[in-house]
């Protein structure tokens, strides 16, 4: 119920300080969270996998094979860098599945992956 005679500073304080605002707010910190997980965490460590089996495949193909020479590994290199745009989508979208998997095993609580005598006292 709207208080008289308050003055509309106190009464934006009230609204801004209710436990409705702060239910918004933490709903809308927990958005920018997951996006932020989604659009840049996520794809940076797929990325990241991806280049470091690269980084360990490509020494190995140039010791076993004497076709690789220095100019077949730089054209190599740019033709992988100029792709790079296009695969930060798929790199998102696999993302956003990690994420999914993430919240659905967090609302779900697989309870049945702990054993029986798991966190009751009777394990050893």
């Amino acid at each position: 119920m709207r208080k008289l005679n308050t003055p509309p500073s106190e009464l934006i304080c009230d609204m801004l300080t209710s436990e409705r605002a702060r239910m918004i707010y933490t709903v809308l910190g927990n958005l920018v969270q997951c996006a932020i997980r989604i659009i840049i965490f996520r794809p940076l460590f797929l990325f990241s996998c991806l280049a470091s089996v690269v980084m360990a495949a490509v020494p190995v193909a140039v010791f076993i094979s004497p076709a690789y020479t220095p100019e077949v590994l730089n054209a190599g290199l740019l033709r992988t860098l100029r792709l790079l745009p296009d695969a930060y989508i798929p790199l998102c979208l696999a993302g956003l599945l990690f994420e999914l998997v993430f919240q659905v095993r967090k609302i779900v609580g697989f309870h049945h992956d702990w054993p029986d005598i798991a966190g009751k006292g009777r394990g050893q």
